[in-house]
């Protein structure tokens, strides 16, 4: 039996932070080969805010700690100690430190037989020359370039990472039309939804107007919109408002908002079971712009009402299923609004819609796309 082939998948996020797309893929891409899933910094200049966050990512590089959570079989994690790619300096470090960590990586001086890459960084770069490889795939989950404090370099790098990919895959319409210019090969690739875990009972509505409104996700001042959140709280201080995820960027809120923190996904469905309606309250920004919630169809599964911000991508492909609110002022109505419309043929044709965009068929158009072509 000739072995497995190899997919190295370089990720600016850690396996055990909040679940998205990328664990997805790699779990994924874990059925038919092996995976080894490299964690490397992310692309935001670093301030004195992050220093708990980058002296505990130390920490676990010097223990060789492994995840808190389960691996799936096939997947292998690696996480080489290099400095944020954020100025020359540190790229000339980084060099030097990935050829440390490789030469303890045989299985990837040896080859591998395709790179999925998540991010636009140097030492992603630095990463893609030193790694042999026959096939390379840009994933391009986000507007990198509209992200606060990004490095000079980023916009360069970037160019010539799409240049470079064989494939590229964007989750949304608006990166289609800002990636596609400098891309070999582009194909939009919306996120999915893990269905099973989703799938919900009918709740009941409240009788005393008592409800339960969530939001789950990291929660960061660039993507959400806390003063959205904090105004609906206050204007209903009966109600129960969940965040469940990190706390990124630390905000006070009123005494009815909760903050579980990050939970496990297999553990997210017991937290939306208790909601009435789910929340998307994103900021609307030149970065969210481009942004398809990567939790949009997991939402759409559970049947529940959604409220949301008019992102453009949700407008355009999810309007008949979510209800916005625009300015802080309009989330309690909004909310209300959303519950009271529910029936259960919307609450329907939200599951079916959920059904009809699983990880399960998006992995299978990547398996047709990276399939050989006359």
């Amino acid at each position: 039996m000739s072995p497995r082939p190899t997919t190295l998948v370089i990720a600016n996020l850690a396996w055990d932070f909040v679940w998205q797309r990328h664990q997805t893929m790699a779990s994924l891409f874990a059925r038919d080969s092996e995976v080894i899933f490299c964690e490397i910094p992310g692309i935001r200049r670093l301030g004195w805010s992050d220093a708990g966050r980058v002296l505990a990512r130390f920490g676990t590089l010097v223990r060789h700690a492994p995840p808190d959570v389960p691996l799936p079989a096939g997947v292998r994690i690696v996480r080489p100690l290099v400095l944020p790619a954020t100025n020359g300096l540190f790229h000339a470090a980084n060099s030097m430190l990935l050829q440390r960590f490789l030469r303890r990586e045989p299985g990837l001086t040896a080859g591998v037989d395709l790179i999925l890459n998540y991010t636009p960084s140097r030492t992603a770069m630095q990463l893609l020359d030193r790694v042999p490889h026959r096939r390379l795939v840009y994933d391009c989950t986000d507007d990198w370039l509209a992200v606060r404090n990004i490095p000079a370099c980023l916009p360069d790098d970037e160019r010539a990472l799409l240049a470079r990919a064989d494939l590229t895959l964007v989750s949304s319409h608006r990166l289609e039309i800002l990636k596609r210019p400098h891309a070999r090969r582009l194909e939009r690739l919306p996120h999915g939804a893990l269905v099973e875990r989703f799938l919900l009972a009918p709740k009941p509505r409240p009788t005393d107007g008592a409800l339960t409104v969530l939001y789950y996700g990291h929660l960061y001042s660039q993507h959400l919109d806390f003063a959205a959140i904090e105004t609906m709280a206050r204007a209903r201080p009966g109600w129960r408002v969940i965040l469940v995820g990190p706390v990124k960027t630390p905000h006070a809120f009123p005494p009815n908002v909760e903050l579980p923190g990050q939970q496990p996904h297999e553990k997210l469905r017991e937290f939306v079971a208790r909601a009435d309606v789910l929340l998307l309250p994103y900021a609307l920004n030149e970065y969210t712009r481009a942004v398809m919630p990567a939790k949009t169809y997991e939402c759409l599964a559970t049947g529940r009402p959604i409220v949301a911000t008019p992102l453009p991508e949700l407008v355009e492909n999810f309007a008949a299923h979510l209800r916005f609110a625009s300015g802080p002022e309009a989330w309690a109505p909004a909310v209300e609004e959303a519950l009271r419309a529910q029936t259960p043929e919307s609450r329907a044709a939200q599951i079916d819609l959920a059904q009809r965009n699983t990880w399960e068929s998006r992995y299978t158009r990547v398996r047709e796309l990276l399939a050989p072509r006359d």
